[in-house]
């Protein structure tokens, strides 16, 4: 079989895109010559000559780099693409494009988080800053003046936004995308369908306690302690999730 051409369905063959090669080779070159984040890369005019090719098909290849979060397109005279650092927004969305089409529940979801937040809070005690801990202490009294406001809103996205500052503060890349990821997914794509305000202040109630818990054993320096913390929460969260009938906003995946 042709390296440019792939199996589609019905066992025949499909000529793979000159602009799709052109993506997947820039991509190599970028790994290849370990390129950096601002750096750049030959003008259009250079990768015209180098391809072989017009300037419309050098174009949409850029493009779908630059859609990634992989390049971006500088302009002016000594303009040009220029290698960016990938977003992990854009990573994620294209993952919820793909859940979109899955069969997703809660169960599954804390499943991971369950043991994943307990691995974070283990591996965050010793490297949270003095900063860190005193963001954390604000997230804590915001998200109880957001209980009291019974701004369920706001409520949901401080009590994530209490597990991305720790991830700021880990040192495992693959530890951070996942829980990162997870957050998103609570924060963006849930709805609550019990309308019972008591649910949700208990709800609310629990996470300010839980979270007030794992700050002082954080500062403490005990990782044990809120490692055990951290798998409470999470256990008595994914009980919560179910009493108040939670479901994935799954249409709202395309269109992120």
């Amino acid at each position: 079989m042709n390296k440019n051409e792939t199996r589609a369905s019905g066992g025949r063959l499909s000529r793979i895109k000159l602009s799709d090669q052109i993506t997947e080779d820039i991509r190599r070159r970028i790994s290849r010559e370990g390129l950096h984040p601002g750096d750049r890369l030959p003008n259009e005019r250079s990768l015209m000559e180098y391809y072989g090719c017009s300037k419309g098909t050098i174009r949409e290849a850029l493009k779908a780099l630059e859609v990634e979060g992989l390049l971006r397109m500088v302009s002016g005279p000594n303009g040009g693409p220029e290698v960016q650092a990938a977003s992990i927004d854009i990573v994620t969305q294209q993952l919820r494009r793909y859940l979109h089409f899955q069969k997703l529940d809660f169960a599954q979801v804390y499943e991971l988080r369950e043991t994943l937040e307990v691995v974070l809070a283990r591996n965050v005690t010793p490297r949270l800053t003095e900063e860190h801990l005193a963001r954390l202490e604000q997230n804590i009294a915001n998200c109880d003046a957001a209980n009291a406001a019974q701004d369920r809103e706001r409520v949901r996205a401080l009590e994530t936004e209490f597990h991305d500052i720790l991830c700021e503060a880990s040192d495992n890349v693959m530890l951070i995308f996942m829980c990162r990821f997870l957050n998103s997914m609570l924060r963006d794509l849930v709805s609550y369908r019990s309308e019972a305000m008591p649910e949700h202040e208990d709800f609310g109630e629990h996470n300010v306690d839980a979270h007030r818990q794992l700050l002082a054993a954080f500062r403490a320096r005990d990782a044990d302690a809120a490692a055990r913390l951290m798998g409470e929460h999470m256990a008595c969260a994914a009980s919560f999730m179910g009493k108040l009938d939670a479901s994935f906003h799954m249409d709202r995946m395309l269109s992120r």
